[in-house]
């Protein structure tokens, strides 16, 4: 019996380390990070029931090896819990943000759990390392044979999911740039393999068969280093080669404080030499060079976008210092969204990404200020600190890999936000290297003979486990159907197996709220009441468990204001529910102006005065806004000030000169304002952009028909017609010409 637990908790961690970085399913709404988690606490629970099982059922004793940063992770583990429990956003608090997941309570707390079983129950960190070597082995050639288009072949020819026939795939992330960092983090424990590998042996001792055995370990430890090097150059992201060389520096460093290789000292000829080509691929656009020489081979990859450090670090210090319970607990795990949201600059209006709502930071140190406040940080680099003081003094050289690669997952963190593949790596890293230290590891053993009460609780505990774990199973399994449900467009379906997920219900208020415009956008003798109703008030209620399953999230509000907005004409009081859910969208997110323009839409029937003053607002925060400055001509227009009017159009056009709608409407004004050559000329164009723009051929028509050319107004009424078949208005007009 101890002899098959004891396999369970090791099996169960081995397959951890192979299977985190690799693995990725395409039947969820986001296929690595979601199942990267689903698989990390599925796998987690099951060491952790065998565990304790091993300890009631076998040993009859508590067995807990206790180590010198037990009381720091347990004590940052508390300070999660505690953040959750007045987050802001408990939903995304304890699962994670949707869309990220990776940062939710659930997955750190399975984290921390992870360290505890490695620290108690495995002894030699070799098989570990093994695997972890097997596995970024296979990321490194999936994800050549991705870039190259060799996969996409293979997945053709399989009839593999769609995802894996993209050149940026790789299971490691959804975005090359998180792959360029675990690598640039792989190769610096590379570089410590290859510098120990030999140091540390002595051929006179070792059997021919170890010897071969060492020469193979060092040939894969290069061909492994090498491909990485090579995948980081394809890729170039800066972050990436920040990392390997401020980490190759610390250990340098490190290394000549040490004198640890004062017997082969040009064994950190190595290090020097990736220190140079770091330098040196930051500072020259490898792209170029590429395009330059003519290697059409290697495919120009898309670049994630990733939020810059300056506005990480100043939302995260905003958040914390927001008020007193921020400064101690942040805004909870999982809420860098809501801080983003509330704390972004007006500055940054003005950069090429401000309409994304950024969900984590670029650093994760920034953001765990933010979402864990001073406190959590600080927990957070006592783990750190703590682990870096014991590794000074009990240094030996076979734990300088571990060492390194600790060090390089640190000098991430300032870089890139974490990932399931980066978190776990940290927590994996930590916990073997408290392994290999031994010496200050104790263990502390209570028998149930001697204490007959623990029988009695330890066996209650493993209960609650197995019943948790059977609860858990069974939800996790509705959810992840939820998810499933979600992504092929089946949101009732959704939201009936869980109905916890705010985004879920936020874009099921969408669609019933088109469904709803739709019905009221046909003429009156057309439209049926009853579906009206229906949809309107599915669009209602599904805004409003949005709302409630997402009091912290802009985009619940957002829409919860969009539904009552554009229904108040079929629902009593949707006005002022309008005007309330826009304006706490905005207390969400003050600088956004688009939330201002929303807001205008809605003063914009009757309050032509509040109206003016949001679009003024609006234009504050974002002077060059194109939809704040077209609101502000319709306005213009209505107040029969036309040339004021198509002068706004008229700029907004020269600005967005592939906008079809807003040159629809400068066509439009145009015609109101009498120019009817103007009108056709911006209108043909219109068609150059959409050819099937069906305001746009009808509004020719009726300039056509106005010049009294009737042969050609004819045939773009035909046009609408033939595009939409029913129009009573354009059958009218063919009938009157005819």
């Amino acid at each position: 019996m101890n002899t098959f637990l004891n396999r369970i908790i090791k099996i169960s961690i081995s397959l951890l380390v192979f299977l985190i970085p690799l693995f990725f399913l395409p039947f969820s709404f986001e296929a690595f990070e979601f199942n990267k988690q689903y698989l990390l606490f599925f796998l987690v629970l099951i060491s952790l029931f065998a565990w304790l099982g091993k300890m009631v059922l076998v040993d009859q004793a508590v067995k807990f090896k206790r180590t010198p940063l037990d009381i720091f992770v347990i004590g940052f583990l508390l300070l999660a819990v505690l953040s959750a429990i007045f987050s802001v956003d408990k939903g995304s608090s304890i699962f994670g943000f949707y869309g990220r997941f990776s940062d939710g309570l659930l997955g750190l707390l399975s984290l921390g759990v992870l360290y505890f079983l490695i620290t108690n129950n495995i002894k030699e960190i070799g098989g570990i390392l093994k695997a972890f070597s097997w596995s970024v082995f296979s990321v490194i050639l999936i994800s050549y044979f991705a870039i190259f288009g060799i996969l996409a072949k293979i997945a053709s020819w399989l009839s593999l999911p769609q995802l894996m026939r993209q050149n940026i795939f790789n299971p490691v992330s959804g975005s090359m740039e998180g792959l360029a960092v675990f690598l640039a983090v792989i190769m610096v424990f590379l570089v410590g393999k290859i510098l120990t590998k030999s140091e540390i042996r002595n051929p006179k001792s070792e059997t021919n068969s170890k010897s071969q055995n060492s020469k193979i370990q060092s040939f894969v430890f290069w061909a492994l280093l090498i491909a990485s090097l090579g995948l980081l150059i394809i890729i170039n992201f800066s972050a990436a080669w920040r990392i390997l060389l401020a980490s190759l520096v610390l250990f340098l460093a490190f290394a000549l404080w040490k004198r640890i290789f004062r017997e082969n000292v040009n064994r950190l000829l190595l290090p020097i030499f990736l220190i140079v080509a770091a330098g040196l691929f930051l500072s020259v656009d490898t792209g170029k060079i590429i395009q330059d020489i003519g290697l059409n081979m290697i495919p120009n990859l898309p670049k994630e976008q990733v939020l810059g450090q300056a506005i990480s670090w100043q939302t995260g210090f905003k958040s914390a210092t927001d008020n007193v319970k921020s400064s101690f607990l942040g805004s909870g795990p999982g809420t860098f969204h809501y801080d983003f949201a509330k704390e972004k600059p007006v500055s940054f209006n003005q950069n090429r990404l401000w309409q994304i709502r950024f969900d984590r930071a670029g650093s994760h140190f920034s953001e765990v200020l933010g979402t864990m406040g001073f406190l959590g940080l600080l927990s957070w680099l006592a783990i750190i600190g703590m682990f870096l003081l014991i590794s000074y003094f009990i240094f030996s050289q076979h734990q300088l890999p571990l060492l390194m690669f600790f060090i390089a997952l640190i000098v991430g963190q300032f870089f890139y936000y974490q990932n399931t593949v980066l978190s776990f790596a940290f927590w994996l890293v930590l916990a073997i290297s408290v392994v290999s230290w031994q010496k200050p590891t104790k263990e502390i053993a209570f028998s149930f003979k001697s204490f007959p009460e623990l029988n009695l609780v330890f066996t209650t505990i493993l209960i609650l486990i197995g019943l948790g774990g059977v609860g858990t199973i069974f939800f996790g399994t509705r959810f992840y159907l939820a998810d499933r449900a979600f992504i092929q467009g089946q949101y009732e379906k959704a939201v009936k197996l869980n109905p916890y997920q705010s985004q879920y219900w936020t874009i099921l208020a969408r669609v019933y709220l088109q469904d709803a415009v739709l019905e009221l956008a046909k003429p009156v003798s057309q439209q049926d009441s009853a579906i009206v109703q229906a949809k309107v008030t599915k669009a209602i209620d599904a805004a409003k468990t949005a709302v409630l399953r997402g009091p912290g999230e802009v985009a619940a509000w957002e829409t919860q204001g969009m539904v009552y907005r554009d229904i108040r004409q079929v629902a009593g009081g949707a006005q002022e529910w309008a005007i309330k859910s826009f304006e706490k969208a905005i207390e969400l997110e003050p600088t956004n102006p688009v939330l201002r323009t929303e807001l205008s839409k809605v003063y914009i029937l009757d309050n032509l005065e509040k109206a003016k003053e949001e679009l003024a607002k609006a234009k504050e925060l974002k002077p060059d806004y194109a939809d704040a400055i077209y609101q502000e001509a319709l306005i213009k227009e209505r107040e029969g000030n036309l040339d004021e009017a198509i002068k706004a159009i008229e700029s907004l056009v020269l600005n967005n000169p592939f906008n079809a709608e807003l040159r629809f409407q400068l066509g439009r004004l145009y015609y109101n304002n009498n120019r009817i050559d103007d009108s056709i000329a911006v209108l043909e164009t219109v068609l150059q952009l959409s050819p099937n723009h069906s305001n746009a051929l009808y509004s020719l028509g009726v300039a056509w028909q106005k010049k009294g050319n009737k042969e050609k107004a004819q045939s773009y009424f035909e046009k609408v017609l033939e595009l939409n078949p029913d129009n009573q208005e354009v059958k009218a007009r063919l009938k009157e010409l005819k």
